[in-house]
């Protein structure tokens, strides 16, 4: 797999209450000012979304996953938004039902295999729920970014 990029620049904390829609736009956003995903990526990511719900119920701190269609990508990166009120976001397994998000992984890839590796490691980073704690708890983005850095991208 290409060389993903992520830095503290990709990483966002969202403290006001938004929609759903909001926090994904600006991820978004932050990855197309950064070059690094076409203008048709946020309506993808939003389309996308809409049909197939990322919000991971894990009994503690949820998690959302999404991502769009590799067409949209122009380099491979995560951004990460940490949000510092839980926002509702529908559940991948349920789409019908409702979760608490407080982490919000976003996926710009550009190999279409690569999402599988990727997303083991993500399953694998929440499942560490002491980790995610750290993670939406900190004030710190350098301890931020080295926790995804250490599970994701090696």
């Amino acid at each position: 797999m290409s060389a993903i990029t992520f830095n503290e620049s990709l990483i966002l904390r969202i403290n006001e209450q938004k929609t759903n829609i909001e926090i994904l736009s600006a991820l978004a956003d932050r990855l197309y000012e950064l070059k690094l995903v076409k203008d048709t990526y946020k309506k993808a990511i939003l389309d996308r979304e809409a049909e197939y719900p990322t919000g991971l119920f894990t009994d503690n701190i949820n998690v959302a996953i999404p991502h769009a269609d590799i067409v949209h990508v122009n380099h491979a990166a995560i951004c990460v938004g940490i949000l510092g009120k839980p926002v509702k976001f529908h559940a991948m397994d349920k789409p019908a039902e409702e979760i608490d998000v407080r982490l919000v992984i976003m996926l710009a890839l550009t190999e279409a295999h690569g999402h599988i590796d990727i997303l083991q490691k993500i399953v694998k980073l929440i499942q560490n729920q002491e980790l995610v704690g750290k993670i939406v708890n900190s004030k710190d983005s350098k301890l931020v970014y080295d926790i995804i850095k250490d599970q994701l991208l090696y």
